[in-house]
C-alpha cells in the first residue's frame, strides 16, 4: 500500500483484471504516497487513501482503523491482497467480503494467509513478481500472462518543459542516473555515482535524478564534481514523462527502474540484496548488473558491509549502458 515499486509491479495485474472484467468497479486502497502515483493511471474507479501512519499513538491509530473499516465495510464483493503482509491482510479481513490472497509460502508474512477466504496455489518465488501478482487473479478465474500497463497521456509540467528546453540536447536524449532507493542496502555510494557519471558524460547528456533531500545532496554533489545536470524535483506525472522520453535509465531496484520498464525505456538495473530475476526489468532492451556472493539476494534492508553493491565493477555498468545504446543504433539503421 506504500511501496511505490510494488505498486508498479501490481499494475499489470490490475490491467488484466480491468481487461477481463471491463464492467466491474475497481477500488484501490493505498497510502497517500501511493495514491499520488496511482492518480497517473487510467481505469481505477476509486482510490481510497488509508493513512494510518499519520496518526500518532496506538489509540489514535485504533480509532482511525475502526472509522475506516466502518465506512467501507461490506462495500466490496471481492478483496485481493497483493501485498501479503499482516497489516494488509487484517485490513481486508475487517472490511469483510471474499478475501483472496497468497498462500503461506508466498505471502511476505506467512501469517497473513490466515485472514483470507481463499489462497492461491503456490507460485515459484524465483519467477518475476509481476507474474506472481497476475497469478493471484487465478482465484478470480483469470489466467492471463500478457503484461500490459494502464496508460494515459503524460504531459510535462511547465517546470519540466523549461528544464528540458534549457538542456539543449539536440534531440539526442538524455541518460538518467537515479541515485535513490527505498532501502539503504540498494543505494550506491556517491563515489560510485561519480565514476558512472564521469564515464558517460563525454558521450551522452547525463542528468542526476533524486527523490528526497538526502538523495538530492548526493545528486547535487555528483552534478557539481562531474559537470552533469541536476534534475529538478519531479512529481509523479513529470517523473513518468521524464523517464519515458529518456535515452536510458541507470538505477537500483527502485521506482525509477520499474517506471523505465513500464514505459519500455532501456535501463541498466543495478542489483544488490534483491534478485534481478524476481525484480528486474522484463523489457528485452534492458540489462542488469550485480555481484553474486554467497549472501546474495538476502532481501535485507540494511547491511554492515554492503559488499554486493560496493564490489560491483563500475566499468560493467558503463559498458552495459554503451551496449544498449549501440543496440539501439543498430536497430534504427
Amino acid at each position: 500500500m506504500s511501496s511505490l515499486g510494488d505498486i508498479v509491479h501490481t499494475l499489470p495485474a490490475f490491467q488484466s483484471l480491468r481487461r477481463n472484467c471491463p464492467t466491474v468497479q475497481i477500488s484501490w486502497i493505498v497510502e497517500p504516497i501511493g495514491a499520488a502515483l496511482l492518480e497517473n493511471f487510467a481505469g481505477i474507479d476509486r482510490i481510497l487513501v488509508f493513512d494510518l501512519k499519520a496518526r500518532k499513538g496506538w489509540i489514535a491509530r485504533v480509532r482511525y482503523l475502526i472509522g475506516f473499516t466502518r465506512r467501507w465495510r461490506r462495500q466490496f464483493d471481492v478483496i485481493l491482497d497483493f501485498q501479503g503482509l499482516i497489516k494488509s491482510a487484517l485490513l481486508s479481513f475487517l472490511l469483510g467480503g471474499r478475501r483472496l490472497g497468497f498462500g503461506f509460502r508466498n505471502a511476505r508474512e506467512p501469517l497473513a494467509a490466515l485472514f483470507y477466504s481463499r489462497r492461491a496455489a503456490y507460485f515459484p518465488e524465483n519467477h518475476h513478481v509481476i507474474y506472481k501478482n497476475m497469478h493471484l487473479l487465478s482465484l478470480a478465474g483469470i489466467r492471463d500472462d500478457a503484461v500490459e500497463y494502464p496508460v494515459q497521456a503524460w504531459r510535462p509540467s511547465r517546470q519540466l518543459s523549461e528544464f528540458l528546453e534549457q538542456g539543449n540536447w539536440g534531440g539526442k536524449g538524455w541518460i538518467v542516473l537515479n541515485v535513490g532507493g527505498g532501502w539503504p542496502s540498494k543505494i550506491l555510494s556517491e563515489k560510485q555515482w561519480r565514476q558512472i557519471a564521469a564515464g558517460l558524460k563525454n558521450e551522452y547528456p547525463v542528468v542526476m535524478l533524486w527523490g528526497n533531500e538526502k538523495e538530492r545532496e548526493t545528486a547535487a554533489a555528483v552534478s557539481r564534481q562531474c559537470g552533469v545536470r541536476l534534475a529538478p524535483f519531479l512529481n509523479f506525472n513529470d517523473l513518468i514523462y521524464f523517464i519515458a522520453h529518456a535515452l536510458l535509465v541507470i538505477s537500483g531496484d527502485t521506482l525509477a527502474l520499474h517506471l523505465a520498464d513500464m514505459t519500455r525505456t532501456p535501463a541498466v538495473g543495478i542489483f544488490g540484496p534483491s534478485s534481478p530475476r524476481r525484480n528486474g526489468p522484463l523489457f528485452s532492451g534492458s540489462r542488469v548488473v550485480f555481484r553474486e556472493l554467497s549472501c546474495s539476494f538476502c532481501y535485507r534492508r540494511k547491511c554492515d558491509t554492503m559488499r554486493c553493491l560496493r564490489d560491483i565493477v563500475i566499468e560493467d555498468i558503463i559498458e552495459a549502458a554503451k551496449k544498449i545504446d549501440a543496440q539501439r543504433n543498430r536497430s534504427s539503421d
